[in-house]
């Protein structure tokens, strides 16, 4: 994480959705759309006093368009707008279909449990090569990568950089973060490797290539 009183480059600021509203059994959440739990609202309420506290400045936030990441991005939003230090304004929730979690095919808000029960083979070779496999109809780690980054680039160059702002702000997903981290970081072990749970903020200075 960064210290926004140290540097003035710009940056990328992540964070993952608040907890979703549980299931009594798991499922494959993926593109399944379900709202935040009472605890996901908490958890985004403290993403917005960590954005505060890093002095996050940003006109506009970008986010998956799923209910747990609109909604945490408007509880980021609306923090935001409250913040003196800011200036105060609007800022504007963008919701972005390309920011949507791994898409999990025909295994999508289905039970865990009955996946294993059903297609023991196929979820066996899923947990032993995870970044490659690819559920039918779905994607794999390396589909979302692609569509991730092409946009996270287009918003960059056609809708950041022109505004100039000094903090790209993205609310997604666990494997949207990582396909981004491993972009800024051009290290895909380092970007596997960061815990990311629910409500977490990751802040990241643009390296010198992407500015």
């Amino acid at each position: 994480m960064t210290d926004r009183g140290k540097t003035a480059k710009k940056r990328v600021v992540l964070v993952r959705h608040g907890q979703p509203q549980q299931h009594a059994e798991g499922i494959f959440l993926g593109q399944t759309d379900v709202p935040l739990s009472q605890a996901g609202r908490g958890e985004a309420a403290a993403a917005a006093e960590e954005l505060l506290r890093l002095g996050a400045r940003a006109r506009r936030i970008y986010t998956s368009d799923l209910s747990r990441a609109r909604e945490t991005a408007e509880i980021l939003a609306r923090r935001l707008e409250r913040d003196p230090a800011g200036g105060g304004g609007g800022v504007t929730v963008i919701g972005d279909k390309l920011f949507r979690e791994v898409d999990m095919g025909s295994w999508d808000g289905e039970f865990i449990s009955e996946i294993k029960r059903k297609f023991p083979e196929e979820y066996e070779k899923r947990g032993d090569d995870i970044k490659n496999y690819r559920v039918p109809g779905g994607e794999n780690f390396y589909d979302l990568k692609g569509r991730v980054t092409r946009e996270f680039y287009r918003v960059w160059r056609d809708e950041f950089a022109p505004s100039g702002a000094p903090d790209l702000v993205i609310v997604s997903h666990l494997g949207v973060m990582r396909t981004i981290l491993c972009e800024l970081w051009q290290d895909e072990d380092e970007a596997f490797g960061r815990r990311c749970p629910t409500g977490s903020v990751i802040a990241v200075e643009a390296p010198d290539w992407l500015v």
